[in-house]
């Protein structure tokens, strides 16, 4: 198969990257976003997945927008059998969604139709769901709505954050993607079409969505830090000092006021909610490498103690 591929993030490229290792098929082009600002010194930063078609030599193409006649007239010039999709993060064009043999398929990070649209990692995490999965759908004009080819369920664990569950899926993806694209044009006489009675939308996560009301209850809290991991990211601001949070879980044996550090030490950082505590299990200075409560401790006694407000 011809593939033209299109995605952006570290799952894309991930699945990107199985599809070339595995040579089963010929990947004709890549299509991602173009670079963006990043960091403190605001400097362009290639995607995830420019990355990985940069170091194979293929095809890039970083438009603007993927709507204009000019892209798809030059789109169409790959003649590829399949346009594989994964967290792109643009809306196509029917048109360049039928460009290709087979049509186009979307990796969506959900059981769908359940959690349609732009977070679905972050809201699972979010509601406390149990169990996520992937599903591959043809690709149609409306959004995550087309028939589907194949799900797989994948558990959330308690403590999951949407690093470990996007790591999971990435992992599962790339397993499945080479087979999928071989077996694809014979699947597609017999896709399922979603139930729109039981279809779920999820908006895009905003910087709002990582504010953390302390005065709360622990396990929302909990949930909230752990969904919000890598990005945007609860920070919590102590004695002047920025802390991003990146794992907890709920602590129901301790018990202070809301926003206090109850406890902290090389073994733990607990912080008061409404109700309970949550327990810190990593966490990283701004611009710094994530590490483990140990780890922090030792380089941050005087940053941090026992008894002072989060703010």
């Amino acid at each position: 198969m011809k593939i033209a591929f299109a995605g952006t993030p570290e799952i894309a490229a991930t699945i990107l990257q199985s599809i070339i290792d595995k040579k089963d098929h010929q990947v004709v082009c890549v299509i991602t976003s173009v670079d963006k600002p990043a960091g403190r010194g605001r400097k362009l930063k290639p995607s995830p997945v420019k990355k990985i078609a940069l170091e194979n030599n293929l095809t890039l193409m970083q438009p603007d927008s993927p709507k204009t006649k000019e892209f798809i007239y030059e789109f169409k010039k790959y003649q590829s059998d399949i346009l594989i999709v994964t967290a792109y993060g643009h809306i196509l064009t029917e048109e360049l969604l039928e460009t290709p043999n087979y049509g186009s398929v979307n990796i969506h990070a959900s059981l769908l139709p359940k959690y349609r649209g732009a977070a679905p990692i972050q809201r699972a995490i979010l509601n406390g769901d149990k169990k996520s999965g992937l599903t591959f759908m043809k690709m149609t004009k409306g959004l995550d709505s087309g028939p589907m080819s194949r799900r797989f369920e994948i558990p959330i664990d308690k403590d999951d954050t949407s690093a470990d569950l996007t790591k999971k899926m990435a992992s599962l993806a790339a397993q499945e993607i080479n087979q999928f694209c071989s077996d694809w044009p014979n699947l597609i006489d017999s896709l399922e079409e979603q139930n729109e009675t039981e279809a779920t939308y999820c908006p895009k996560i905003t910087r709002n969505d990582a504010l953390i009301e302390w005065s709360g209850e622990a396990k929302k809290i909990s949930k909230t830090i752990n969904a919000m991991y890598p990005n945007p990211i609860v920070s919590i601001d102590v004695n002047g000092v920025e802390i991003n949070l990146c794992k907890s879980k709920v602590n129901k044996n301790l018990i202070g006021d809301p926003g206090e550090i109850i406890e902290f030490n090389k073994n733990i950082l607990a912080i008061g909610c409404g109700d309970f505590a949550v327990e810190v299990i990593e966490l990283c200075r701004t611009g710094k490498n994530k590490l483990s409560i140990k780890d922090f401790y030792n380089g941050a006694q005087k940053l941090l103690k026992e008894g002072d407000i989060i703010s």
